[in-house]
């Protein structure tokens, strides 16, 4: 019988049974470390062990006695210091074994069972007891206090980790508490970053997995949730996951150390999510400056892709999630650590992606030496440094960014020199994959890239031979690519100004939450000098492109669309922002049954760059460049339906706006009137 986690609603969980230790590999490390490369990252990063970081674990107690947990309690052993919140003492010793053993996972002392080396991914970790009750008997009340108490002294005992091994509930969409959700948003400002598990209630009880949705707290949009994988890759029948979740760690046959002395094998989300603390604890070890966000970031980018139902049994999401990679996280550590306050853009064209971590991704073209380059900025607002991705020829003059749910990064191309569309994409934001789509005469101008929520690429594009829009789009499990002529078969010449988007509408069927998938295309129409929109129902199987006019004008460019649910149209539909280019002015148009559209700012010349975004309440912001007053403006739509400009900033017409649909968060990035710099701020 696997372990239970225990509930904050102080639901009564039967207690676990413990396997009987068996021979099982004869090798230095377990399958499941070798599986997420605990070996390698403690042989290639060696002095990379947790030092000078403290995890709290908020839990049953730690039975500080055990030898492989220091042996003792305060500052001269590994458990530093704690409280017990249940018997309301000083002395947070464990008495149900839980916390003991979930400790043993984030920082034990190196120790052999039946012929196998097992050690804490962070052994050289400090440890900090919060006993908040037995593995059947805790409160929110215990919980809350608890992170109060990691508030109050987490600069005291250098606290930059905590981990959760509890919850309850399944939610498919973020979820706050009254009571405790204001103490995890603060701890994620002062740096500290929270681990929690998904759960285990697709347990054995109701078979395989019968509903998607995480346990809270893992479910708080300040907590980062971890889910459980066997040591063959496969995700758990247990294990709760949905499109909330973040990683997925080691919980079968987890060999941890016992409260009392000795050894225990046990599964569970509750033992997924302290590997994933651990290695939080390396990268905080490596480098001192990383928040919560870039920890995060850094775990799901570097991590190994999973699809659920590769090689899971019965009933399985069809997600895509990241599977811990502790060497590979470890590697790109230093590759993402922020040094410079501005971006040196040494050219002309910029195109950014926000992940749901809140890491900026950016691609320019280097008119220096034509080459593709790539960067991020961290949660505090400091660039890498660039990485070439492709200098094989002119490359990047117009291009495309997007970043998956599971935080790799894809880049769409025009290759100037072979008059060629190219793709790259990193499967651990280390490593890249370039490969030509289309070298078909004269193609691959305005490309634009977007991932579905399965992970899948479309990549739009203009074929300047016929004046054909394209689009290809590439498996993400096969690799294989399809090409699809959408629109200009007619004669017309279309889709020289283009842009991509990808819509998923979340339908609840009482068990799983399915996703109907729809890609579509806003175009000019260099012929009419209309704009044009072409959507597709991914789902439906008879369904064929369908394509209409948007506007009658006299020409448009600097597309931008958006498939969104806004104040003014029912459900997910398409939105544009567009330059009106015989007024020069900045447009909007929306779909709701009909098409409307209407100005959203005039006055000057207006709109060489547009962007789209939504404010909090949902209402279309329409970023733009004013070529009058060399300044970026955004324009935002009332809830009456008028709009109103703000300045951004003096500015060059460089501009980007990335805007993440599981956060919310969005990002203006726009270049300085020198040409010499990028700022980023939060657009609000």
């Amino acid at each position: 019988m696997m372990s239970k986690m225990f509930s904050p609603d102080r639901s009564s969980r039967p207690d676990f049974q413990c396997h009987a230790l068996e021979p099982r590999y004869l090798l230095a490390w377990s399958a499941y470390a070798q599986l997420v490369n605990q070996d390698e990252a403690a042989s290639t990063y060696s002095s990379i062990t947790g030092k000078g970081v403290t995890v709290a674990v908020i839990d049953t107690g730690i039975d500080y006695t055990q030898a492989s947990l220091g042996g003792g309690f305060g500052s001269q052993y590994k458990v530093i210091a704690g409280y017990d919140f249940y018997a309301n003492d000083s002395d947070p010793m464990d008495e149900s074994g839980h916390g003991t053993s979930v400790a043993g996972v984030i920082a034990a002392k190196k120790y052999t069972v039946n012929g196998v080396t097992y050690q804490g991914v962070a052994p050289d970790a400090k440890l900090v007891a919060l006993r908040v009750g037995t593995e059947s008997n805790i409160s929110d009340n215990n919980i809350e206090k608890a992170l109060q108490w990691v508030i109050k002294n987490y600069k005291k005992y250098a606290i930059s980790v905590v981990n959760l091994s509890l919850g309850s509930g399944a939610y498919t969409d973020a979820q706050t508490d009254s009571q405790l959700s204001d103490e995890f948003a603060t701890l994620k400002k002062d740096g500290v970053f929270v681990v929690a598990a998904s759960g285990n209630s697709n347990d054995q009880i109701s078979g395989p997995i019968s509903r998607d949705g995480i346990a809270y707290p893992a479910a708080d949009p300040s907590v980062f949730a971890v889910g459980a994988v066997d040591s063959n890759d496969v995700i758990t029948s247990w294990s709760q996951r949905g499109d909330e979740l973040d990683l997925l760690a080691p919980g079968v046959d987890i060999v941890m150390p016992k409260m009392g002395g000795g050894y225990v094998t046990e599964d569970g989300t509750s033992f997924a999510s302290p590997y994933v603390a651990g290695t939080a604890a390396l990268i905080k070890s490596a480098d001192s400056s990383a928040k919560p966000g870039d920890i995060g970031s850094i775990l799901m980018t570097s991590g190994k892709n999973n699809r659920d139902g590769s090689g899971e049994t019965g009933n399985t999401t069809t997600l895509q999630f990241s599977r811990l990679d502790i060497a590979s996280a470890l590697s790109l550590v230093s590759r993402r650590k922020g040094v410079t306050s501005t971006l040196k853009l040494n050219g002309g064209t910029l195109d950014t992606a926000l992940d749901n971590q809140g890491v900026l991704h950016a691609v320019y073209y280097d008119t220096r030496n034509h080459d593709l380059v790539y960067a991020t900025r961290d949660v505090d607002g400091l660039w890498s440094k660039v990485k070439v991705i492709d200098s094989s020829a002119d490359v990047g003059s117009q291009l495309s960014i997007a970043v998956d749910n599971t935080g790799k990064v894809a880049i769409g191309y025009y290759d100037k020199t072979n008059s060629a569309v190219k793709f790259a994409i990193t499967t651990n934001g280390t490593n890249w994959n370039k490969r030509t789509v289309d070298s078909s005469k004269q193609v691959g101008t305005s490309p634009s890239v977007a991932f579905d929520i399965d992970g899948n690429v479309y990549l739009a594009y203009y074929r300047r031979t016929s004046g054909d829009v394209i689009l290809a789009a590439m498996n993400r499990d096969s690799g294989a690519w399809t090409r699809t002529t959408v629109d200009g078969t007619d004669g017309t010449d279309v889709g020289a100004d283009l842009s991509l988007d990808v819509g998923e509408a979340a339908v609840s069927t009482g068990f799983f939450t399915q996703y109907d998938t729809t890609v579509a295309i806003a175009y000019s129409d260099s012929t009419n000098g209309d704009l044009k929109y072409a959507r597709l129902d991914l789902d439906d199987s008879t369904a064929t492109w369908f394509i209409a006019t948007v506007d009658n004008t006299s020409g448009v460019a600097n597309i931008d669309l958006n498939l969104h649910a806004g104040t003014q149209v029912n459900g997910l539909q398409a939105q544009i922002a567009y330059q009106d280019v015989s007024a020069h002015s900045v447009k909007y148009a929306y779909r709701n049954g009909d098409w409307f559209t209407e100005t959203a700012a005039s006055g000057g010349n207006l709109g060489q760059q547009v962007q789209l975004s939504f404010d909090a309440d949902n209402n279309p912001m329409v970023t733009y460049f004013n070529n009058s007053r060399k300044a970026t403006y955004t324009a935002t739509r009332s809830s009456s339906g008028t709009w109103s400009s703000t300045l951004d900033g003096a500015s060059f017409s460089v501009v980007s706006v990335a805007q993440n649909e599981r956060s919310g968060e969005s990002v203006l990035s726009y270049l300085n009137r020198a040409k010499t710099d990028v700022f980023s701020d939060e657009l609000l």
